[in-house]
């Protein structure tokens, strides 16, 4: 994996701590509907991040196109 890629896969980790730590915070009070809605975001953002962390993967095991 080139550099850019080691960067790009550090931040999209990091993105995903803080979303667990969030997620946390969200399981452990009440839920109001702005709550819910940002944890749902946050869900669908895990679904995207999976994806291009995928990508990065298969890129760096083909090498770069």
């Amino acid at each position: 994996m080139s550099s850019e890629g080691s960067e790009q896969m550090l931040t999209l980790l990091q993105e995903l701590s803080v979303y667990k730590a969030l997620d946390g915070d969200y399981k452990d009070s009440p839920k109001s509907r702005a709550e819910t809605e940002a944890y749902e975001e946050r869900e669908r953002r895990r679904q995207e991040i999976k994806q291009e962390m995928q990508k990065l993967a298969a890129e760096s095991t083909n090498g770069p196109t």
